[in-house]
């Protein structure tokens, strides 16, 4: 009999054990589930590295969210100094060098169409953006890259030069890298690729690559200050030949539904098309421009609205 007894408390210690073991396990295995999956959980993005699509001159990473259309208004003045500024233009107010009216759809948060009409050569433009990458606030993603391909028609009449309708055609296509290295300062760099079917000077090429520099340092939390460049290498479009490099300075304020930039650039054109290869104003004669952009978000759907 206590033998027997002895073999039912084995049994059920055995069991005891047994059923122990299996919930240590299961927790172990549901611990190392949990971990797994948090592992996986969707990383959360760095957003607003610049507050809109552009920097000055210079596309940003940014992309329009879906459903949202952004109309933008882009007006660069006259020279405010050189021989064509001055008092008796009212350093550059009485004049336009260029204005842009332009729509931003979003057709997804991360692609973006575009199209405007601009006063220089009566450019017509269209582009897409994608947004490729995003920078991810753990790291694991460093930066933000976004691709940008625009083609521009100008409608002018000139029949010596336009004998050709692909004459009045010219392409850019453009990578966009950037970081926020914090929400005060934000760097991007840009390589881009601008192609003209037609050059007017036998020394310059249709096609030209350059590199561009830009950055946003936020000093309040409506207010920042922005500045973008390109450097083209070129053989011909330099200094000797009144060919200079485009240079944009300005701050960016945010009222409400608005990002309203005031700028000082010395090329004349808003679109790369024209400036990259068109800037003939030098910052050392005084011969920069007052430029602004207004830029109003209009919600098509009352989830993106809201």
């Amino acid at each position: 009999m206590p033998f027997v007894f002895l073999m039912l408390k084995s049994k059920h210690a055995f069991l005891l054990l047994s059923l122990f073991a299996i919930q240590n396990h299961f927790v172990a295995a549901q611990t190392d589930l949990d971990s797994f999956l948090i592992e996986d959980k969707k990383p959360t993005y760095v957003i607003a590295s610049f507050k809109a699509t552009r920097i000055v001159n210079a596309h940003s990473i940014e992309t329009v969210r879906k459903g949202i259309l952004d109309f933008r208004i882009t007006h660069h003045f006259g020279d405010v100094g050189g021989i064509n500024g001055g008092p008796h233009t009212l350093y550059g107010f009485d004049n336009a060098s260029d204005i842009r009216f332009g729509f931003e759809y979003g057709i997804t948060d991360r692609l973006t169409a575009g199209f405007g009409r601009s006063k220089v050569a009566e450019n017509l433009d269209f582009f897409l953006k994608y947004r490729l990458l995003r920078q991810t606030v753990d790291n694991r993603m460093p930066i933000s890259v976004t691709l940008f391909a625009d083609m521009a028609l100008t409608p002018q009449k000139n029949p010596v030069v336009y004998t050709e309708f692909a004459n009045r055609m010219s392409y850019v296509y453009q990578l966009l890298i950037a970081r926020k290295f914090s929400d005060a300062l934000s760097l991007q760099f840009m390589p881009i690729y601008l192609h003209r079917n037609y050059v007017a000077n036998a020394q310059d090429h249709n096609g030209l690559f350059s590199l561009g520099f830009g950055g946003r340092i936020k000093l309040t939390k409506r207010f920042a200050l922005l500045a973008d460049v390109y450097y083209n290498f070129s053989d011909y479009l330099k200094p000797s030949n009144s060919f200079y490099l485009p240079i944009g300075v300005g701050v960016e304020i945010e009222t409400g539904g608005h990002v309203f930039q005031i700028f000082f650039t010395n090329n004349a054109a808003i679109i790369e098309n024209s400036y990259l290869a068109g800037t003939t104003s030098s910052w050392g004669k005084s011969e920069f421009k007052i430029g602004f952009t207004i830029s109003r978000d209009f919600a098509f759907h009352k989830k993106e609205k809201k």
